[in-house]
């Protein structure tokens, strides 16, 4: 299910751009930035509670390697990358993301400046 919501992801939103422009504030990472971005969206998507039920999730041999890679980090690394990522890309990824729903007609018009979007993880491919 992650393999076939991760191909969907990248067709509809270029995923792999998105986390490409991610950055922190460490020198020499082992771990890359995107890797980091990936585990979190996709604990998010699992709706997985916490970053220690990520990281038994990530243990899992052959079911991540596509995704993050073959250095997978732990909820320690993990929790210190998320705390010194920077904003910015962030908030351009939302917002180009959010442009692209509004093309689709998957979010219509609003008359406020603000959007609240809930996503439901169970089922990947609902609105």
């Amino acid at each position: 299910m992650t393999g076939r919501f991760s191909r969907y992801v990248e067709k509809v939103f270029s995923l792999a751009r998105l986390a490409a422009n991610q950055r922190d504030g460490r020198d020499k990472p082992q771990i890359p930035t995107c890797a980091v971005f990936l585990c979190v969206l996709m604990m998010n998507a699992m709706r997985l509670r916490s970053l220690n039920a990520l990281e038994g999730e990530l243990r899992l041999a052959g079911r991540w390697e596509k995704i993050v890679g073959k250095r997978k980090p732990s909820a320690d690394s993990l929790a210190r990358i998320v705390a010194l990522m920077d904003c910015d890309p962030l908030r351009d990824a939302l917002s180009e993301v959010n442009h692209r729903m509004r093309r689709k007609k998957i979010l219509g018009d609003s008359p406020w400046a603000l959007r609240f979007v809930d996503l439901d993880a169970h089922e990947f491919f609902s609105q």
